[in-house]
């Protein structure tokens, strides 16, 4: 029963959200395309599925909430992964390179970089032991903790107070965050009860989901430069073990309340602006001659006709960047507003650099789910939408 337990969490939180990541590898150039960047998408278009089919299953579900959101969350979860191994085959079948790099950069790596690549994982491990076996409580428990137990044992959302277990009217102020929601849905899927989701299990995902963001960051950081990527990713992680230096600090919550919105929210969804960002300035501009255009094609005017720079790569970061801004209400309502803005503040700088009014037009219909999620939630905290 446990083995069966163990094989649904890896099908669900790691099988699925890859095969979803799968998706968004044509839109990718193929100096971006990797493992990381797969499960990273996956797990953006992971949280887009469940706002989109949660918020008005939860809006508009009195009873048997959580029922009905099984019922439409799971058939589109596994089309959409059906959908990326497709894509793969149809990207193989094409000659198309899906991971170009493989693990030949494992492979020439020099010993002193092995060295210090084992040294940053046995640190994530230590982080993920720790989480594990002295997982701590605070007063957010009382509330997200037990909105996910109460969507597994009384079938409702957002519509029982969860320090009294009394029914109440919809908690428009949650009811949008949907973090708990997830957790509960894993737990349902995979015979787990929620608190031990949000507790024990969800620090072996999400602690690794986020290295993994940090280290597609810091390949594009240091571009031509990778073999002072592990010693990036060992300050990456000696930072978060020492963070702790006020409760507010995002590497507080990123150990000691990893199941929580607020943490996926300062831990993966604003670094995941900055990523797509970094991908979207590297992709464009002279540096980008130099480093990918075809022998024979330095010429600016030459280079734009080569097939490998029309854009493919730039639309995809934009549509992975709309997804973003919609996927990260489902974790708190402020970070749809903060990766807006953003959004915004980086958008106007891309444009700024490369003289260009059409990104800001890009910018803005990236912001357009965020915009329609701050609108609903401004609608219903003011009293102007009554479910």
């Amino acid at each position: 029963m446990i083995v069966i337990k163990i094989l649904g969490l890896i099908f669900w939180l790691a099988a699925v959200p890859f095969c979803m990541g799968l998706n968004f590898m044509p839109l990718f150039k193929e100096r971006f395309k990797s493992a990381g960047a797969v499960f990273a998408a996956g797990y953006i278009l992971f949280f887009v599925a469940l706002e989109i089919v949660g918020i008005p299953v939860v809006l508009f579900t009195v009873y048997h909430g959580f029922t009905t959101f099984v019922r439409w969350f799971t058939p589109i979860i596994l089309a959409l992964s059906v959908t990326g191994v497709l894509v793969m085959l149809w990207e193989k079948k094409r000659g198309q390179v899906l991971f170009p790099e493989g693990f030949g950069r494992l492979r020439e790596a020099s010993p002193e970089e092995k060295f210090m690549m084992v040294l940053f994982l046995i640190l994530v491990g230590f982080q993920m032991y720790m989480s594990f076996t002295r997982a701590s409580f605070d007063g957010d428990d009382a509330y997200y903790g037990v909105q996910a137990v109460i969507a597994q044992q009384m079938d409702a959302l957002y519509r029982v107070n969860p320090y009294t277990g009394r029914s109440a009217p919809l908690d428009v102020r949650h009811a949008l965050a949907l973090f708990p929601v997830w957790e509960a849905y894993i737990g349902r899927m995979c015979g787990i009860h929620a608190t031990i989701v949000a507790h024990s299990i969800a620090p072996f995902i999400l602690i690794p989901l986020t290295y993994v963001l940090y280290y597609q960051i810091g390949k594009v950081l240091l571009d031509g430069k990778e073999r002072l990527l592990p010693v990036f990713m060992i300050l990456i992680a000696l930072w978060q073990l020492f963070g702790n230096i006020s409760i507010y600090t995002t590497e507080t919550f990123f150990l000691t309340r990893t199941w929580q919105g607020k943490s996926f929210a300062g831990n993966f969804v604003i670094p995941a602006v900055l990523w797509i960002f970094l991908c979207l300035f590297a992709s464009k501009g002279n540096a980008d001659e130099i480093l990918i255009a075809p022998k024979g094609m330095k010429n600016k005017e030459n280079w734009s006709k080569w097939p490998e720079h029309k854009g493919i790569g730039e639309k995809g970061f934009w549509i992975l960047l709309a997804c973003l801004n919609l996927a990260g209400g489902a974790s708190s309502s402020l970070a749809i507003l903060l990766s807006c803005m953003m959004t915004v503040g980086l958008g106007l700088l891309f444009a700024i650099r490369e003289r260009r009014f059409g990104i800001l037009i890009k910018t803005g219909f990236s912001c357009v789910p965020g915009g329609i999620y701050v609108l609903l939630y401004l609608s219903l905290t003011h009293g102007i939408f009554v479910p």
